[in-house]
């Protein structure tokens, strides 16, 4: 008998048969209060980094977590020159403040 490509297992039999237990999600959920009373806890550690986890995993679980965006920019800068670029720079900069706007300095124009 021949295997059909894309179809890695029989019509019928699991590719997992053991697969997750029946009833842990209800079960977990079962003491979904307390497990968060403990992250509620966890936030008053005196280590910082227990602190910011169970923060973050609280807002994780009251808003879900972040969406994670990327952006392919390989090659795309050579595609500019220094003056397009510095134009941008200097929009960006234009648009957000710099320490310019404070007095801390002046601009020099970008090197590439």
């Amino acid at each position: 008998m021949k295997k059909k490509i894309g179809t890695p297992f029989q019509k019928g039999v699991s590719g997992n048969p053991g697969g997750r237990p029946k009833g842990l999600a209800a079960r977990a959920r079962e003491h979904a209060d307390k497990a968060i009373e403990v992250l509620v806890a966890g936030m008053e550690d005196a280590d910082p980094r227990v602190k910011i986890a169970a923060a973050k995993e609280i807002l994780d679980r009251g808003y879900g977590k972040p969406l994670t965006m990327t952006a392919d920019v390989t090659n795309k800068l050579e595609e500019f020159d220094d003056e397009s670029l510095d134009a941008a720079i200097s929009a960006l900069r234009t648009a957000i403040g710099t320490a310019d706007e404070a007095g801390e300095g002046e601009t020099a124009p970008t090197a590439h």
